[in-house]
C-alpha cells in the first residue's frame, strides 16, 4: 500500500444504499485508490467498485454499535500510518426524516465532485495544500452555537480522553461536519484512532442524540484544527486552488477565504439556527429530549409547529 493512493472509508450499514454509492465512488476517480469497508455481518453480500484504478478493498467486521463512528476509529487503527489522504463516507440514510435519502446523495456527491485533474476536486486540494485536514461537504460545516445541548457530557468525556486543549464553551465557538462525510488528512485525526474511546460507545437503540457517535461529529473539525490544520467546506475549495494558482499565500489568507464561502453557502437540509434557541437555549434542551424520546408522530407534528415559530424570517 502506497501512502500517496487516497483511501476511501465507508461504513456500509444499508447493502443497498451502498450498491448505488459503489458506482458514484467508481466514477470519480481516474487514478489509483484504496477502499476499506466496515459491515456489522462478514457474510452481508456487497457490491462491487468496479473500477481498473482500484488498488486495494479491505473488509472490516465490526458490531452494530457506534453508528459509522466507532468502525471508522477501528479502521483507523487498522489502517495505521499506511496512508496519507482518507475520504470518510456511510450509507447514511435518516429514516426519521423524509429526504434522507436525498440528503445522503447531497454529501456524498459533494465530496465525490470531480475537479480538473484525476479524481475529486477536495482530495486535489489536499494533496496540493498541506495546511488543510478536513473538508466537508458543500454547506456542511456548520456553527456550534447551540448545537451541543444533550452531547455536552459524552463530548466532555471524549475531550478529555484525547487530552485535547479543549472546553465546551470554546468547542461551541467552532464548526463541526454535519452528516459525519468529510475527507480527511491522516494526522489531523489520528486523535481518534485512540484505544480508549471505545468504551464511550453503548448499545445502539435507535437515539437521535446524545450519543458518543454525535459527541465525535462535534469534534472531528476541531481536532483537525488542534492538530495544527485548517477544516473547510467544498464551497471553499474552488476559491482557495485559484489563490493558490497566484502564488504563495498566508495561512491566514486560507483562513479568511474558507470563512467567506462557508458564510455565503447555503445549507438546503439544515435550517440555521433560529434566533428563538439562541436566545431560549433551556428550550431547545427540551425540544432535544422531545425529539430523542416522544413517539415518532407526536414529534413530527410538534416539529412543524415550532418551525412556524421559531424559524428566523
Amino acid at each position: 500500500m502506497s501512502p500517496t493512493v487516497p483511501v476511501v472509508f465507508v461504513h456500509v450499514h444499508y447493502p443497498d444504499v451502498w450498491a448505488e454509492m459503489a458506482g458514484d465512488i467508481a466514477a470519480a476517480f481516474d487514478r489509483p485508490f484504496g477502499l476499506v469497508l466496515t459491515c456489522r455481518d462478514a457474510s452481508m453480500d456487497l457490491a462491487e467498485v468496479k473500477s481498473p484504478h482500484l488498488t486495494f478493498t479491505r473488509r472490516l467486521t465490526v458490531e452494530n454499535r457506534g453508528r459509522d463512528v466507532l468502525p471508522f476509529m477501528a479502521a483507523l487503527r487498522d489502517l495505521g500510518p499506511s496512508f496519507a489522504f482518507g475520504l470518510k463516507l456511510h450509507t447514511k440514510r435518516s429514516m426519521h426524516r423524509d429526504d434522507g435519502e436525498d440528503w445522503r446523495r447531497y454529501l456524498t456527491q459533494s465530496l465525490l465532485r470531480r475537479g480538473s485533474g484525476t479524481g475529486p476536486e477536495a482530495l486535489d486540494l489536499m494533496e496540493r495544500e498541506p495546511r488543510i485536514g478536513l473538508v466537508a461537504p458543500h454547506a456542511h460545516l456548520l456553527p456550534l452555537a447551540g448545537r451541543i445541548v444533550l452531547n455536552g457530557r459524552i463530548t466532555r468525556k471524549m475531550i478529555a480522553t484525547m487530552r485535547l486543549p479543549l472546553t465546551l464553551d470554546d468547542l461551541e465557538t467552532r464548526r463541526f461536519t454535519a452528516g459525519s462525510m468529510f475527507w480527511f488528512r491522516r494526522e489531523a485525526v489520528m486523535p481518534f484512532a485512540n484505544p480508549d474511546l471505545p468504551k464511550f460507545f453503548k448499545a445502539e437503540r435507535g437515539q437521535l442524540d446524545g450519543t458518543a457517535a454525535h459527541g465525535a461529529e462535534r469534534l472531528f473539525a476541531a481536532v483537525a484544527e488542534l492538530e495544527g490544520t485548517l477544516a473547510t467546506a467544498t464551497e471553499a475549495v474552488g476559491p482557495i486552488l485559484a489563490v493558490l494558482d497566484a502564488g504563495p499565500v498566508e495561512r491566514a489568507q486560507l483562513a479568511a477565504i474558507s470563512d467567506a464561502a462557508m458564510n455565503e453557502a447555503r445549507n438546503p437540509f439544515i435550517l440555521p439556527m433560529a434566533k428563538f434557541w439562541r436566545q431560549h437555549r433551556h428550550a431547545l434542551v427540551v425540544a432535544h429530549h422531545a425529539y430523542n424520546y416522544a413517539p415518532k408522530p407526536v414529534w413530527k407534528l410538534a416539529r412543524s409547529l415550532l418551525k412556524r415559530f421559531t424559524v428566523d424570517r
